[in-house]
């Protein structure tokens, strides 16, 4: 926010001073979390101490929409966590589990993605009592979260081969060090270095953000219909 404050400051000049460069814009928010999840679960924080910290992550998330309001915003995409119990890293991290801490049905690693979607309770929860709070504003939520599930319990139909594999580096080599090894085809990956997703994936979650069914109160392209 103290990035986006002196950002937003330097655009007001330019309009001129006088426009709220807010009001006519969507403002996506996040995701917010990952990575305050993420480093403290790789430092080997214990896992109930880390599930502790959702409510300030939520918190934060929600000052810096209040905050956007106040400066005018009355359009906001905000994406959940993703389930990042598939991810190629988070399943080499912890590959030593037990076979109960694994879904059956995608592989991936069931207690983590638990915790995204304690995660994304906790925030959709939070996004509902701001609508009350603020109703001439447009929140939607986006579940990116429910969009790649969708792709690791059937990735055939989607037409991905390599579901918790990256497409970007190895075991032994992460993706951008020296010697790391590349597929030939990243739209057939669901991770492209570990962590992140393919573009291929992130064409699954956007269509699904934008015409449904993983948005809510409504799909974002019914919030912004053509004029």
């Amino acid at each position: 926010m103290f990035w986006f404050r002196s950002h937003l400051q330097q655009l007001t000049l330019q309009n001129g001073g006088g426009d709220n460069v807010l009001g006519n814009a969507l403002v996506a928010l996040g995701e917010i979390g990952g990575n305050d999840y993420n480093f403290a679960f790789n430092k080997g924080v214990p896992r109930e101490t880390v599930r502790a910290f959702v409510p300030a992550v939520v918190d934060k998330l929600a000052a810096a929409v209040e905050e956007m309001i106040g400066m005018g915003a009355r359009a906001f995409v905000v994406p959940g966590n993703l389930p990042f119990g598939c991810a190629p890293l988070y399943l080499q991290r912890f590959r030593g589990a037990a076979a109960s801490e694994y879904d059956a049905r995608t592989g991936c690693l069931a207690w983590f993605n638990r915790f995204a979607e304690y995660h994304n309770q906790v925030l959709t929860a939070r996004l509902d009592e701001l609508r009350r709070l603020h109703p001439d504003v447009t929140i939607v939520y986006a579940d990116w979260y429910g969009a790649m599930t969708s792709i690791f319990q059937s990735p055939g139909k989607l037409g991905f081969t390599n579901a918790l594999g990256s497409c970007c580096g190895n075991q032994s080599v992460p993706c951008g060090k020296k010697g790391c090894a590349v597929c030939d085809d990243p739209s057939m990956y669901v991770s492209w270095d570990g962590t992140h997703p393919t573009e291929a994936v992130y064409k699954v979650i956007a269509d699904g953000v934008l015409h449904g069914p993983h948005a809510s109160p409504v799909p974002l392209a019914k919030t912004c219909p053509p004029s």
